[in-house]
């Protein structure tokens, strides 16, 4: 157990589907009653890009139904919009908490960077369970910290692991 003096470094490794509240609530779960510091990662999903280089994907209107081609541009203003909302809220959970707060934007393929930002030592990851079957979950097991899932099915912590 850490003194309330020493300052505590939580990884927050997310994505565009995970569970923010639930993440959150692990984060202020394991800084409770001590410093700390808040570095989260935002794993933007290649994938999307690729989709929508191909020539008959189409995006489809939940409201009308109507259908038209869903390109680049459109996946790129959908991230843009996807990432800005869940810096801001975030950005704001972190006010209210007085916890410093950096945020950081990676494509899944880049475990360079991803290497180079999260080089200080940290002493914990929190992560949603489903990160275990992305392409950056590999890179993420190697960093040397404890690791928390957050299970967005139960809304509850999973067991760490080493």
């Amino acid at each position: 157990m850490s003194r309330p003096s020493e300052k505590r470094r939580v990884l927050l490794a997310i994505t565009e589907a995970s569970p923010l509240q639930d993440l959150w609530r692990a984060v202020v779960d394991y800084l409770a009653g001590s410093h700390g510091e808040l570095m989260t990662v935002y794993f933007s999903d290649d994938r999307w890009h690729r989709a929508a280089s191909l020539p008959f994907t189409r995006e489809v209107s939940k409201v009308s139904g109507d259908s038209e081609d869903f390109t680049r541009e459109r996946a790129q203003q959908i991230d843009e919009d996807t990432v800005g909302r869940t810096h801001r809220e975030l950005e704001k959970l972190a006010s209210e908490a007085k916890l410093p707060f950096a945020f950081e934007v990676l494509p899944e393929h880049d475990a360079t960077r991803l290497r180079e930002i999260v080089s200080v030592q940290h002493d914990v990851l929190i992560l949603p369970t489903f990160l275990k079957n992305r392409p950056i979950y590999a890179e993420l097991t190697r960093l040397k910290c404890r690791v928390y899932y957050v299970d967005a099915e139960e809304d509850k912590t999973a067991d760490s692991e080493k």
